[in-house]
């Protein structure tokens, strides 16, 4: 099957009419093998494994099996760093970036206009290096070379690219428009992709080069959700919007179709809080709102393959797809496995399977056939636990008890796990 990482990999080799130097753990550095640096094409971006928050570009939380731990049955805390979380801090939004088998943690600093940068290695949780930048509330991507930031600055809205070696500032774009909290950027396609609202009704995507160039603008309807993520391969760019989603052409921002959904199916409320972000896998588009799920083919403007109602007006997330099912998070209701040929359910866990007194979970994330997802009781405050799950029986593998409360989805990187805490960070192996 030709992933969407392996199509944009696929993409750059044909661009460089070469072949790509590999980099650090999970990243592509593109230079052509033969010497001929200074005749090569422009640079292309190539994301590592690890590009965005949700893993890629795709949402889909679905590491691969090299990232996971030797033994997931015996996980021991074997490093913590305290980075402690900003009052207002919505769990898994934004999720932690990795890359290059880093963590790239933010907080604000002292300064209320300023936002610290951390970059923490997997293995042991040591700082790698630290700068600050200004803008108080900032959304990140990664490529295994540059970091692109999206925050509200003095001009409107702005999107910088730093140097991940140096963190020096390499360019700057800025929009006099407002968004709070700030779009999340995505890369795809050997693009940088955002979005911006224009008016109450209308948005603006973007395509940036890897210098900051504006390759397309498409102006759609519907107001962005600042707090939904798009999704993207090398071909097909999804923006998530108020009352559905807009389908693009990633190369050329050419508008495609879009679904606009009822009053009784839109996104509103919690729904946005829940980051029920679209999730593409196998030329398939998963999505989730207002407590339904509906699974759309990619390219073209279908009724859905089928819809599943939850029977809950609460959020649902889609946390993971593969060959045999879409695993879901639901608030009250834990984690849920739905046939992926169907909809149908094929098993349930409750809060109280994954822990006695248990109030809330994190994301879930799928590495080699194992869900691993945080979970926390306000009554158990000192019990936060790691539930790993059988991700085709939905057994309970593994309990391992945590330093402190999870606030994010578990990141697997390097046979390490490592979940966002309200302390800082904590890894597992």
């Amino acid at each position: 099957m030709r992933t969407p990482s392996s199509l944009s990999r696929r993409r750059a080799l044909s661009l460089l009419g070469g072949g790509l130097c590999v980099g650090a753990v999970g990243g592509y550095v593109v230079r052509d093998t033969l010497g001929r640096n200074a005749e090569a094409a422009p640079l292309v971006i190539t994301p590592s494994d690890w590009s965005h928050p949700n893993y890629d570009a795709t949402n889909n939380r679905h590491p691969p099996k090299a990232n996971a731990p030797d033994d997931p049955h015996v996980l021991d805390v074997v490093w913590t760093a305290s980075i402690p979380l900003k009052q207002g801090y919505f769990p898994d939004l934004p999720e932690p970036v990795t890359t290059n088998g880093l963590v790239v943690a933010s907080e604000s600093t002292v300064n209320p206009d300023g936002v610290q940068f951390d970059f923490l290695t997997t293995r042991n949780g040591t700082s790698s290096q630290r700068f600050s930048k200004v803008g108080p509330e900032h959304v990140v991507v990664a490529t295994s070379s540059r970091l692109f930031s999206h925050y509200d600055g003095t001009d409107g809205m702005q999107l910088d690219a730093w140097s991940l070696s140096g963190g020096e500032k390499l360019w700057s774009w800025s929009e006099n428009m407002s968004s709070h909290p700030p779009l999340q950027p995505v890369v795809a396609g050997g693009l940088v992709h955002v979005a911006t609202p224009t008016s109450h009704s209308t948005s603006m995507a973007y395509g940036f080069t890897p210098d900051g160039k504006v390759e397309w603008k498409t102006r759609f309807g519907g107001s962005t959700l600042t707090l939904v993520p798009p999704a993207a391969t090398a071909r097909t760019l999804v923006h998530p919007k108020s009352d559905g989603f807009t389908v693009f052409d990633t190369q050329t921002g050419e508008y495609r179709w879009e679904t606009d959904w009822t009053d009784s199916t839109h996104w509103s409320g919690s729904s946005r809080t829940i980051s029920a972000a679209p999730v593409i896998y196998d030329e398939l588009l998963y999505t989730s709102a207002h407590g339904r799920v509906a699974v759309y083919d990619l390219e073209e403007k279908r009724d859905p393959r089928w819809v599943n109602e939850q029977g809950d007006s609460r959020s649902v997330r889609i946390a993971a797809v593969d060959e045999n099912h879409v695993y879901l998070t639901q608030f009250g209701g834990a984690l849920t496995a739905l046939h992926a040929d169907d909809g149908t359910i094929d098993w349930t866990l409750g809060f109280r399977d994954l822990h006695p007194a248990a109030t809330g979970q994190t994301a879930a994330t799928l590495c080699d056939g194992k869900l691993y997802v945080g979970v926390y009781a306000e009554e158990d405050d000192h019990q936060p636990r790691l539930a790993i799950v059988d991700a085709e029986s939905g057994e309970i593998d593994k309990r391992t008890t945590l330093p402190a409360v999870p606030k994010s989805g578990p990141i697997l990187s390097n046979g390490t796990v490592v979940l966002r805490t309200r302390e800082g960070f904590v890894g597992l192996r």
